[in-house]
């Protein structure tokens, strides 16, 4: 299927790694000029490598996509590079493991809000202008699960606590730009075979080979599926998301979780 995006020019934040980089390579793949954006060169550089040996064209630009002045940048030196970007895969990362008697450093939960949410503000200021005089943007956040149903296990109360503003402000964003040709939506993962996933299945639950972290998927996370997801699996829905295709489908948030959430709407 030709998704229509050929010359694109796409952002993809935290594209040196994981599902940002299996979005990378799919979105060259697909005739996208894709910019990898990440703090750590060595990591940018690889896939930049990557992705042009298999006949794609990608560049590499090292920020801080947590400050208003790393994402403004960024998005300044794709703009000179290549093109102001129509397509673009943000994320965000920032972990205060713990229960709620156990954070006691309330500025813990100001700055995941302003991981999670200020950025997607920043970002959404820098790139949406670009789009709207274009007519067409496709704007894609790799959120989480528990945005909608917080988990406990791990504890991460900070984090349950913060992420569903940022999926409320998407969709307000959603429903003010659809007029402009311009789509965003929220896509959640759930476990996914990441390495970070692997390194918490293997340190706090002792599960060390896929036998086991399939059982322990069924009877102990609740994943119908019962297996972690694979990182292309998540990928191929946010490059679905970015495709002229999916131009009706708006201010969603996409559970890809093996049908781990619950709830029937």
């Amino acid at each position: 299927m030709d998704y229509g995006i050929v010359g694109r020019t796409a952002l993809v934040v935290g594209g040196s790694k994981g599902i940002g980089f299996e979005a990378a390579k799919m979105l060259a793949a697909e005739g996208c000029r894709v910019a990898i954006v990440a703090r750590t060169q060595r990591h940018i550089d690889n896939a930049v490598a990557a992705i042009t040996d298999a006949g794609g064209e990608a560049v590499g630009v090292s920020a801080d996509m947590s400050t208003q002045d790393g994402i403004e940048s960024a998005v300044s030196t794709v703009r000179d590079r290549l093109a102001p970007p129509s397509i673009v895969i943000t994320q965000a990362d920032f972990h205060v493991r713990g229960f709620f008697a156990e954070v006691t450093r309330a500025e813990d939960y100001v700055d995941s809000y302003r991981t999670y949410t200020l950025s997607q503000v920043h970002m959404l200021h820098a790139v949406l202008p670009a789009m709207r005089d274009d007519g067409w943007g496709r704007y894609v956040h790799i959120g989480s699960a528990t945005a909608k149903e917080p988990q406990n296990k791990p504890p991460h109360t900070v984090a349950n606590a913060t992420r569903p503003s940022t999926v409320g402000l998407l969709k307000s964003v959603a429903d003010e730009y659809a007029q402009f040709g311009i789509t965003i939506n929220t896509v959640a993962p759930g476990w996914i075979a990441t390495k970070t996933t692997n390194w918490y299945l293997s340190t706090h639950e002792g599960l060390t080979d896929d036998d086991a972290r399939r059982r322990w998927m069924m009877d102990h996370a609740g994943v119908p599926a019962a297996r972690l997801g694979e990182p292309s699996e998540i990928a191929s829905t946010i490059v679905y998301l970015c495709s002229q295709q999916a131009g009706y489908l708006t201010g969603h948030y996409i559970a890809v979780d093996g049908g781990h959430h619950r709830a029937a709407f």
